[in-house]
């Protein structure tokens, strides 16, 4: 379990390799299972008759989403007085988590960053855990409304059975979590135990709330998520058209939306063959993709959001080797929440 538990980013070459040998193997093992249950002669028949240009504009996509990432990315580690990482030192930060084959989810590699930047350990946990809400809140709004138009236009696809939720549950969920954190964030700080890790949870939403409700000062995150999940759709839409399938607006966003139970960010290994499993039968069910479109679509699309990335990850690891080390001079220091930090205070 400790290789699931902590970032890659210290490993030697030889591990590293080692590992994207094993994602490289659920990412083929998944796609030849799906590729079983659809048929070999329905993915065959769909490969001999593709479009493959559509494979141009899904990249393309991809690349978009990437920018989007990088400036919600930013503007979430700013918001309510961040830690101070420079260029390069963000741009390789944000290329391990977009990929996230060395972040184990993302979580322990944003720590880290995190911790180099100045951030004393709760902190760090705190802006993490704000940046995967952060995600996850986004893509709630932008997948919720979609729902609920669909349910009010009687549309058959996508599927009443992921409407109804979408249209139900994170309006109340979201009012309500705002409306505890307000409540009890900073009595529960001053406890131990399971009320510090609460207390930890309820700071994060703070700073989601603060950039959501703050659109002036924080645009550009806010612009940059709802640019990395619009791009990300498109990538997929782009790529199941490639195979003969071209799904409506509405089908596309509520069907990733709820096959994006783990991102590729906080997924172990890239979500290896996880995502995959994940979102083709979504598509099938949720959107009426054929099984064997939906196959070979979130196979190129899981391509270029994993390996056409990957040796810019890993480019990025001599930096990010020298964030942890400056992180680990920086030990000693008096913390930004020693010195009064205001995401943790107010």
């Amino acid at each position: 379990m400790r290789l699931l538990s902590t970032h890659h980013v210290n490993r030697s070459w030889p591990q590293l390799a080692g590992l994207v040998a094993v994602v490289a193997g659920f990412y083929a093992i998944s796609g030849i299972g799906m590729a079983y249950v659809a048929g070999f002669d329905a993915v065959h028949s769909r490969l001999v008759h593709a479009h493959w240009w559509w494979l141009g504009p899904s990249f393309g996509g991809v690349l978009l989403a990437f920018c989007g990432y990088y400036f919600a990315y930013r503007g979430i580690k700013w918001a309510e007085g961040g830690p101070e990482l420079e260029a390069p030192a963000l741009l390789a930060v944000v290329t391990a988590g977009f990929v996230g084959f060395l972040a184990h989810g993302g979580t322990a590699l944003d720590e880290f960053a995190m911790r180099a930047g100045g951030a004393d350990k709760r902190e760090a946990k705190v802006r993490v855990g704000a940046i995967a809400g952060f995600e996850h809140g986004v893509l709630a709004m932008i997948v919720c409304p979609a729902a609920i138009i669909a349910l009010a236009t009687g549309v058959v696809v996508p599927r009443t059975d992921f409407t109804w939720p979408w249209a139900i549950v994170p309006i109340p969920a979201f009012v309500l979590v705002i409306w505890l954190a307000k409540r009890y964030r900073e009595r529960l700080r001053r406890h131990g135990g399971w009320r510090r890790v609460v207390a930890n949870f309820f700071d994060a939403v703070h700073i989601v709330y603060t950039v959501l409700t703050s659109p002036r000062r924080h645009g550009p995150a806010l612009a940059g998520m709802a640019l990395y999940w619009g791009a990300d759709m498109f990538a997929l839409w782009s790529a199941t058209a490639a195979f003969g399938f071209h799904m409506s607006a509405l089908s596309v966003i509520v069907a990733l939306g709820t096959g994006m139970i783990f991102t590729r960010r906080t997924a172990p290994l890239a979500g290896g063959g996880l995502i995959t499993v994940a979102l083709v039968p979504t598509l099938w069910y949720g959107a009426a993709v054929p099984f064997a479109a939906a196959t070979l679509g979130v196979v190129a699309y899981r391509f270029f959001t994993l390996w056409a990335l990957l040796p810019g990850s890993l480019a990025a690891v001599p930096k990010l080797r020298e964030l942890g080390r400056r992180g680990e001079d920086a030990g000693g220091r008096d913390t930004r929440t020693q010195r009064g930090e205001p995401a943790l205070e107010h």
